[in-house]
């Protein structure tokens, strides 16, 4: 098991990708810290994982505010003696709306978890990792922090860009502490609330355009990449970002290909004609 014997916590866990995760860190062996804003969110999550035989508990924390985020660490180095892996999944979105019309305090709550989150969590499992000498910290960003994002507001590709920067920075800041800072930067992802929210017809849209591998990521495949992230075979690894996208960011879908590759022979022949 990759994870045999560590501490997680997973915030925004209790459904989604964040659950995602968490159970594949459990898979692995690892004590998780199942956390969102009420406990009782948590209970399904928890017992998902209790009866594959891992180790789960639950903390509820909005992470968002400071002294919450201090309690839910100090209370998983109570229940666990340790942390060894932070993954700063919870974040929110907002109906899609140009900047124009984003009231401030939308802006503001958007910010406030997807970005002051992650630096509250970071914050506060920094002291007792260097005590350790050793920790991961793997903040959920998207592709919305590399590119833009096509579906929501401008209030969300903030966000998601301030995620990567903190990540780059942490990475310098922290690693002669041997603490490994990455991000993963998820595409279009089909959890639950995303299948119930589209259609087929508008998911193989977008998947025709803008994946050139053909499919949605899946939660697995999230929780793949954070498990690689948080094991000791991403040890050497820090200060990145791990598309997990299908290939979107190369900004080339199924419709550009064959007008390129034509465009490619077009050029080839002109050439060996010329020659």
């Amino acid at each position: 098991m990759e994870l045999q014997g560590k501490t997680a916590i997973v915030t925004g866990s209790a459904r989604g990708i964040g659950e995602g995760i968490a159970v594949a860190m459990a898979r692995e062996g690892a004590n998780v810290v199942i956390n969102s804003r009420k406990e009782q969110d948590c209970v399904a999550t928890v017992e998902k994982i209790r009866a594959d035989g891992g180790k789960a508990i639950a903390i509820a924390a909005d992470v968002a505010k400071e002294d919450q985020v201090i309690a839910m660490v100090t209370e998983t180095v109570k229940q666990f003696g340790r942390v060894d892996i932070l993954v700063n999944n919870a974040g929110i979105e907002s109906p899609p709306m140009l900047l124009k019309d984003i009231p401030e305090e939308i802006w503001d709550r958007t910010l406030s978890v997807n970005l002051k989150g992650v630096f509250f969590c970071c914050k506060a499992v920094i002291p007792p990792m260097m005590d350790q000498g050793k920790g991961k910290i793997v903040n959920v960003s998207s592709v919305a922090g590399v590119r833009m994002t096509f579906f929501g507001g401008a209030n969300y590709t903030a966000s998601k860009y301030g995620v990567i920067g903190l990540t780059n920075h942490l990475a310098w800041e922290l690693a002669d502490s041997h603490i490994n800072v990455n991000a993963i930067a998820p595409g279009a992802v089909l959890t639950p609330l995303a299948e119930q929210g589209t259609t087929q017809e508008y998911r193989d849209m977008t998947t025709k355009r803008l994946i050139p591998l053909g499919r949605w990521c899946t939660i697995d495949d999230l929780g793949n990449a954070a498990v690689f992230l948080a094991s000791d075979r991403a040890d050497m690894i820090t200060g990145q970002v791990l598309a997990v996208d299908g290939g979107a960011l190369t900004g080339f879908g199924e419709d550009l290909r064959p007008v390129i590759r034509q465009r490619m022979a077009d050029m080839q022949a002109s050439h060996d004609a010329k020659h």
